[in-house]
């Protein structure tokens, strides 16, 4: 994913092409950043969207770190960042992603589920 960094030699901003990881592990992750408990997502998304949007990036870049085996390079002040000014482009494929997860998160039907167990 594109994501931008601040220039230091001039005001404006350079994107590089940052590995981004949403799952389960980092919903948790971001629950403990946040000092939530994981039923409470849904009620933090709509008091404090930035935060739990900015912990989600963060977290996500270190799943995607963990799972790669790299030595995170980057901080908690660089997803500050990279949410403010995320491109459109990034923007469609975050928004892709996060669908993805929380289809995997919601309920399935009771029906389905014993239809595919017999």
């Amino acid at each position: 994913m594109k994501l931008a960094f601040k220039n230091r030699f001039s005001a404006g901003y350079n994107y590089k092409d940052i590995p981004i990881k949403l799952n389960i592990g980092t919903l948790e992750a971001v629950c403990e950043m946040l000092k939530i408990e994981f039923w409470q997502i849904g009620k933090t998304i709509k008091d404090k969207d930035y935060d739990f949007m900015v912990a989600l990036f963060y977290q996500g870049y270190l799943t995607a770190c963990k799972d790669s085996f790299k030595k995170p390079k980057y901080d908690l002040l660089n997803a500050v960042v990279w949410y403010e000014y995320l491109n459109q482009e990034a923007q469609k494929e975050f928004v892709a992603m996060m669908q993805s997860l929380l289809g995997k998160l919601q309920k399935g039907d009771k029906k389905k589920v014993k239809a595919t167990a017999e």
